[in-house]
């Protein structure tokens, strides 16, 4: 595989008819192959099952009630999807390597957040955008604060067709990727901030051999065993994978096109149908597993970073409360070939950070208290001390994160469209002077 991790998004672009060719094609086979009306109901939730805690013996969930004719209905659906998924081409410049994400209304000025960590790490990887309204798209933000970092703003529906406006949620994240310019994506969620520069990812083992990886969550998978019969899968051990934690994905288009066809399939008839077939309710229920799912139907490669997901956080009166998860490095990975994830005495470096919750919107995290002790009102960080942060990072991130969000909040606050910039309590302090108030008190 070719990777060129620098190239531009300005060189050779595909078209924008090349496009619309492409998402009317795959909007028809979608449309064409329907899982049906099909009534999926739960008869419970999936618990929440740590996945270094399961074994070959562990039992896989079953809470789904499904008829013999629902599944062979949907089995029915799914080969013929694939079977026109396979003769579809995905658009995308050649050699081309960037970040893509997603965001709209108060996440946007998140984004900005995480792209100037991003620039921080010194990355110059071009970055693709993909927001919600033609509001969002004329802003200052997309016309020219995003233009100047080399951010640019998309939206689906004008690279797919109207049919795209109505994604959501889990689903817009496939559909971003194919959408995308380039053939190799990073794929960041708004509240994921990448602790080094990416780019030596991008061409290094073990994407360059196998064209998808992806990072673990704590939990195993609780799929149902219907989803592996609808997709003509053997239904594999509790402890094969961890379930995916997608703030961060990285795939190439050329080598897994499939995959993400099929993965476009089970987002795009998800929340109704493939969501409950592959979490039953379970932890973070969505898009997270859809594209290992995809490249196992596919019969292609992809590499599930070994190192355990970390939280990282802060203790309170002996309480400890998470902040963010924190991923590793995929080219200082585990050289096991064993299926499973495990813990390593040495760690690999820090690589990227999923702010999720709660997320690193100042407004959110001032209105919820959370910023401060809650019986003694002093100030606090949020993922860890200053010394745990330093081994961690080699330096300290936090610190970093909260000038960025200082800058965004007081310097470009009314350059961003989705923060509120008005008092966010009854006194007249606001929004910035509050920012200001507490990276003075807790990093000095």
């Amino acid at each position: 595989m070719a990777l060129n991790p620098l190239s531009g998004i300005h060189q050779g672009l595909v078209t924008e008819q090349e496009f619309a060719s492409f998402g009317n094609v795959v909007f028809k086979a979608l449309k064409e192959n329907s899982p049906g009306d099909v009534d999926i109901k739960r008869t419970g939730q999936a618990a929440a099952m740590v996945f270094w805690k399961t074994n070959t013996e562990t039992p896989r969930p079953d809470l789904l009630n499904l008829t013999a004719n629902d599944v062979a209905t949907m089995r029915f659906a799914h080969s013929a999807y694939m079977q026109s998924a396979q003769h579809i081409s995905l658009p995308y410049q050649t050699g081309a390597s960037g970040i893509v994400s997603s965001a709209a209304g108060k996440y946007l000025p998140v984004f900005v957040i995480s792209l100037r960590m991003l620039r921080r790490t010194g990355s110059q990887l071009p970055v693709e955008l993909f927001v919600d309204t033609e509001a969002e798209l004329a802003s200052h933000t997309c016309q020219t604060l995003l233009p100047s970092m080399n951010a640019h703003c998309l939206r689906l529906e004008d690279r797919l067709g109207k049919w795209a406006r109505y994604l959501a949620s889990f689903q817009v994240k496939v559909f971003a990727i194919l959408a995308s310019s380039f053939e190799n994506v990073l794929f960041l969620d708004a509240d994921a901030f990448v602790a080094k520069d990416p780019s030596h990812a991008f061409v290094q083992e073990p994407f360059s051999s196998t064209g998808l990886v992806t990072w673990p969550d704590f939990w195993a998978s609780s799929a149902s065993a219907h989803l592996f019969e609808i997709t003509g899968q053997p239904v594999p051990p509790m402890n094969a994978l961890a379930s995916t934690e997608s703030g961060q994905l990285l795939v190439s288009k050329s080598s897994h096109a499939l995959t993400l066809l099929l993965a476009a399939y089970y987002n795009y008839y998800g929340p109704d149908v493939y969501y409950p077939l592959m979490s039953q309710g379970g932890p973070g229920e969505g898009d997270k597993d859809s594209f290992i799912h995809a490249a196992r139907v596919a019969q292609a490669p992809f590499h599930q970073v070994k190192k355990c997901v970390d939280t990282i956080g802060y203790y309170e009166h002996g309480a400890y409360h998470g902040g963010a998860m924190l991923q590793y490095d995929p080219t200082q990975d585990s050289t096991s070939t064993a299926a499973s994830v495990t813990t390593m005495d040495n760690p690999p470096d820090a690589f990227s950070v999923h702010h999720n919750i709660p997320k690193y919107d100042p407004v959110q995290l001032i209105d919820t208290g959370v910023l401060v002790d809650a019986k003694t009102g002093i100030p606090h960080r949020l993922i860890g001390t200053k010394e745990e942060t330093e081994k961690r990072f080699g330096r300290d991130v936090e610190r970093e994160l909260w000038e960025e969000i200082e800058y965004v909040t007081c310097e470009l606050a009314n350059q961003i469209v989705g923060w509120k910039t008005i008092p966010t309590t009854k006194d007249a302090q606001g929004t910035c002077d509050k920012v200001r108030w507490y990276r003075k008190e807790v990093f000095v």
